[in-house]
């Protein structure tokens, strides 16, 4: 039985085929943040048009290809570049998704994009969301996108006045040795599968992971892991203080700009 988190996907298994009609094809697991650029398992020479390009289209009936540019790397591949990020926003590619590229003649490449599980992207178009907002004359201002956990906290709260969606949260001493724990609603989208975020404080940027809490507490709680201790670390954060994390990129890639006040 399909669950629902599934519907509107396509279950099928990825079908190697055979390369009579297109002589090639290839698999490429995104198993690292590949959100400005995606390295290919292919050499300039093994292109069958030497296009500095990829016209790249997916199986959804509209035949609206994306075009990106691709660079050779020290190894001898190529990495697709400049219109990569456009893709990867489009198709909601994350960590664990599976790309099988099939040549179509020229410079078009078909990309059929699968989950962690094997089950086929449904290729619907990203919807795009307005952060919440409170108005002040003319001008909107960007609200605090959790209920803030203190006194303190909420203290911090009333006082940012920020272009981007923002969350408090109070900097415990567990939280800054291990993990971050959250319930920031405006992340909650990103469910099931880990994704990419980037911590950024002045010129410190540190990669991190946020994935949706698994554990018995209520479901919306978001953990960043996987680079939150070091980065805490490297900005010097104490425990006692309230941190104010703007979230100042959605798409491709999460990007928070963190405060200690």
């Amino acid at each position: 039985m399909t669950s629902s988190k599934d519907k509107g996907k396509r279950v099928q298994v990825m079908d190697h085929g055979t390369t009579q009609n297109y002589k090639l094809r290839f698999l490429k697991p995104v198993i690292s943040p590949s959100m400005f650029k995606l390295s290919l398992p292919i050499t300039p020479d093994e292109l069958p048009n030497r296009t500095p390009y990829l016209d790249l289209v997916v199986p959804d009936g509209r035949n609206n290809p994306c075009r990106c540019f691709w660079t050779q790397l020290q190894s001898g591949k190529i990495a697709l570049t400049r219109g990569w990020e456009e893709f990867y926003q489009m198709y909601k590619i994350n960590l664990d998704s599976m790309l099988y590229f099939t040549h179509k003649g020229n410079s078009n490449f078909q990309v059929r994009i699968f989950d962690f599980g094997g089950i086929e992207n449904s290729y619907q178009l990203r919807d795009p969301e307005e952060p919440p907002y409170v108005r002040t004359g003319n001008y909107k201002i960007a609200k605090c996108i959790n209920v803030p956990p203190s006194a303190s906290a909420r203290a911090v709260a009333a006082k940012v006045k920020s272009k981007w969606p923002f969350f408090v949260m109070d900097l415990t001493a567990r939280m800054m040795s291990s993990r971050l724990l959250l319930n920031v609603p405006h992340l909650s989208h990103f469910t099931g599968q880990r994704h990419p975020i980037i911590l950024t404080h002045g010129h410190i940027q540190v990669e991190a992971t946020y994935t949706r809490y698994s554990g018995k507490r209520d479901g919306s709680f978001g953990v960043i892991s996987g680079g939150w201790e070091n980065f805490a670390s490297l900005c010097n954060f104490k425990p006692g203080g309230v941190g104010v994390f703007e979230v100042i990129s959605n798409e491709p890639v999460t990007i928070i700009q963190v405060r200690c006040r």
